[in-house]
């Protein structure tokens, strides 16, 4: 097991050099230094601000999919442990996993782990879903100019598919055949797919989560970005934009890399020069982007440590 995450980390370590090479070959440098001094502190506030919003929103989704599970936690202990989550994520990726922070720090007062665990992954799903939705629509409503970019409409084309297929295991796990599989996983994924089953009798709750994750997309990481290009003076129609950001962040969240390193970068690089973006505009607003959210979720190095020192006297 020790063997496979070795290998797996040095796998994600060589993409993402091979994708930061890439970038360091495609950019300008001298350029990229000159729009990062152009960025003013009033630019950096809003984003932060549109940032900690999306976070707000998705602590408040999290906490709706909780409270279905009987889980109940004030917002506040919600948004939290969201940040702590992304700051494992961010600065620890080999050691321990934000998500299994985030469900064992909201399981751990009533010993609802699995329950706790099925709020985080239906959280990762219907956000996936959200983004996908969101994909779709934009492209649909910039038709005549993704047509044109062959790798957009494969992508596109593939976002479809997921979405599909996400809807098919929804309706597959209605049948009775679906109960037969549940013998043949071990106890721990079973339990895990039995509570993961009981959104499915709840419609309801799904599409309610499905919705906060798009106002997270356009809130959080939209919007949030469109400052960024706004303080640098980019020139890209809005429908250009949205037709292609929800499509870097899902891009973005494919695990291939160290936290994403160098494959955002090349998502900001070619989706965004189909529309004429320059590369050294578009490196430094997501060099800005990264550096912010990184040092905004450094805020919760006490929780982190607190939680640390707890998990230690209890053991």
């Amino acid at each position: 097991m020790n063997l496979s995450k070795t290998v797996k980390s040095i796998l994600k370590v060589l993409v993402s050099l091979g994708f930061v090479a890439w970038i360091i070959l495609r950019t300008d440098w001298q350029e990229v230094w000159f729009y990062l001094s152009e960025i003013k502190l009033w630019h950096i506030a809003v984003y932060v601000f549109f940032v900690i919003c999306g976070m707000i929103i998705s602590a408040h989704k999290w906490k709706m999919l909780s409270d279905f599970k009987g889980i109940r936690l004030p917002v506040k202990d919600f948004f939290k442990f969201y940040l702590t989550g992304t700051f494992i994520n961010n600065f620890m990726p080999s050691f321990i996993g934000g998500d299994t922070f985030r469900a064992y720090e909201v399981g751990k007062a009533e010993g609802k782990y699995v329950a706790a665990a099925s709020t985080v992954v239906i959280d990762r799903i219907t956000g996936f879903v959200g983004a996908t939705i969101l994909v779709l629509v934009f492209s649909l409503l910039n038709l005549k100019t993704i047509l044109q970019n062959d790798l957009l409409v494969i992508i596109d084309s593939l976002v479809l598919v997921s979405l599909f297929f996400d809807i098919f295991l929804a309706m597959a796990r209605r049948f009775a055949f679906w109960e037969k599989m549940h013998g043949l996983l071990p106890k721990k994924i079973s339990e895990l797919v039995r509570e993961l089953d009981h959104y499915n009798h709840n419609s309801k709750i799904l599409f309610r989560s499905v919705g906060w994750s798009m106002l997270f997309a356009l809130v959080g990481v939209a919007l949030a970005n469109y400052v960024l290009f706004l303080s640098l003076g980019v020139k890209i129609g809005l429908r250009d934009y949205l037709s292609v950001i929800f499509l870097i962040s899902i891009v973005s969240a494919i695990p291939i890399s160290i936290n994403n390193i160098g494959i955002k970068e090349w998502a900001y690089v070619t989706f965004f020069g189909f529309f004429g973006v320059s590369a050294s505009i578009v490196v430094a607003i997501a060099i800005i982007s990264r550096f912010l959210q990184m040092l905004l979720s450094f805020l919760a190095l006490p929780i982190y440590l607190e939680s640390k020192v707890e998990k230690e006297l209890i053991q």
